[in-house]
């Protein structure tokens, strides 16, 4: 029996896995019942401009302007801005170390790639990578809102595969939603659905990455 194919790419899903989701179902109801504004209503007009927005199409004022600023409230666009940002927290702090050691400790022959696979807006992700120092741990941001396709279509992953030169099987992905995963898997790509960090370390291990 031939060998399992080394594991060379690491494709990471960002909230969720380690950090908070950046402006998911528990996030925006947060913020939409701090401002008092009726959920249902911004629920209802939220779909199509979130999939332009995540996708780069259309801008967070855009976004805003769509869903919230369609009417006059008693507060600004930044106002809303800044609470939507203070969402952004880290979820697991074991994760973030694993990466960290994952990266630390790559040598030349054992050196595994590191890519962030996200849907997510780019005024999230230029306010998410700084503030959590993300450009030490990925090699690239292979996000929905610089390359125009969102998880889980399948051209998502192809794109992932392309950028970075593998091979489906030479590559893992660890994401905490099952279709996602469930999407990379059915191109070749084995597939982690994160349901705890110490699950998900400890699966990778079995694959060969360790942060040892």
């Amino acid at each position: 029996m031939a060998a399992p194919t080394k594991i060379t790419a690491t494709f990471w899903d960002c909230g969720g896995v380690f950090l908070t989701n950046g402006w998911d179902r528990a996030e925006r109801r947060k913020v939409i019942e701090h401002f008092q504004l009726d959920l249902d209503e911004f629920e209802r007009r939220h779909p199509e401009p979130n999939d332009a927005w995540e996708r780069g199409k259309i801008g967070l004022r855009e976004y805003l302007h769509e869903t919230v600023f369609y009417a006059a409230r008693p507060f600004s666009e930044r106002d809303f801005v800044v609470q939507m940002y203070e969402m952004s927290e880290v979820l697991y702090r074991t994760m973030i170390e694993f990466l960290q050691k994952l990266r630390a400790n790559q040598t030349e022959a054992n050196h595994v790639g590191i890519y962030m696979l996200s849907n997510e807006s780019k005024e999230l992700m230029a306010y998410r990578i700084p503030k959590f120092g993300l450009t030490t741990l990925f090699d690239a941001f292979l996000v929905s809102s610089y390359i125009g396709l969102r998880k889980p279509e399948a051209a998502f992953y192809q794109c992932a595969l392309d950028i970075t030169q593998r091979e489906p099987d030479q590559c893992v992905f660890i994401d905490d939603r099952e279709e996602n995963v469930t999407a990379a898997e059915k191109l070749g790509i084995r597939g982690i659905r994160l349901e705890t960090p110490q699950q998900a370390i400890a699966e990778l291990e079995q694959l060969g990455i360790t942060a040892a």
